[in-house]
């Protein structure tokens, strides 16, 4: 160890000589690159970053669409229905069984693009007014305005898209995982039950054959006078 040592002391003086005397007399051409090579190298590494999610389902109207469909089909007045319609909603709700039902006129939208800021679009489905019914079946007419027309206004943003799996019920979530892209959903929760006037009747005569309260009944005689005006 001692004579590899000794041998190997005068080999780096002579290199290190050799790179001090090249240093002072080497063209500045060949100097500079050699500083930016060292100083590229000692650069960060930038990630890269990460792909876009693609946007894929229904557009935002498609969206807004499908919910006035699942209303006239009378799906909002059923727990189901409500559960399936929540999916649409970044804040899905509980079915509100306690609360009116907004009655809309047979013939609404299409539901338009108002305005976009490239990260959400707002939607709006116009329609007429005909009322509300509550759990007694009792009718509210709508409040008097000067509008002929009334409209909805939804704020469309877009959310990671999952895959989901049920188990034999059809009901029990066994598998929720991420599906690598995003889809448009309406912000915020699920508002009021909606229907048309005409599935409003057919709803009205179902709940008064199957109840037995005397008052119930007349109420439901009453709200399908009123709203047989609508059709």
């Amino acid at each position: 160890m001692g004579l590899r040592f000794k041998y190997v002391v005068p080999v780096f003086l002579l290199v290190a000589t050799s790179a001090v005397l090249w240093s002072a007399f080497a063209p500045e051409p060949w100097l500079e690159s050699i500083r930016g090579f060292v100083r590229a190298d000692q650069m960060p590494i930038s990630k890269p970053l990460p792909p876009k999610e693609r946007v894929e389902g229904r557009t935002p109207n498609e969206v807004v669409d499908e919910i006035w469909r699942m209303a006239t089909q009378g799906q909002l007045l059923k727990p189901e229905g409500w559960r399936l319609a929540g999916g649409f909603f970044t804040e899905p709700r509980p079915f509100p069984a306690n609360e009116k039902i907004l009655v809309v006129g047979n013939e609404w939208g299409p539901a338009y693009e108002m305005r976009t800021d490239g990260n959400s679009k707002e939607i709006v489905v116009g329609y007429w007014d005909a009322g509300s019914v509550d759990t007694n079946l009792r009718y509210t007419p709508p409040a008097r305005t000067g509008f002929v027309k009334t409209a909805f206004a939804y704020m469309l943003v877009t959310a990671p898209s999952y895959l989901m799996m049920y188990g034999p019920d059809g009901k029990t979530l066994v598998e929720k995982r991420p599906s690598g892209s995003r889809v448009w959903l309406i912000k915020g929760a699920q508002g009021q039950r909606l229907t048309t006037v005409n599935t409003a009747i057919r709803y009205v005569l179902q709940m008064r054959q199957e109840t037995s309260d005397q008052a119930i009944k007349g109420n439901a005689n009453q709200t399908l006078t009123q709203l047989l005006r609508f059709r």
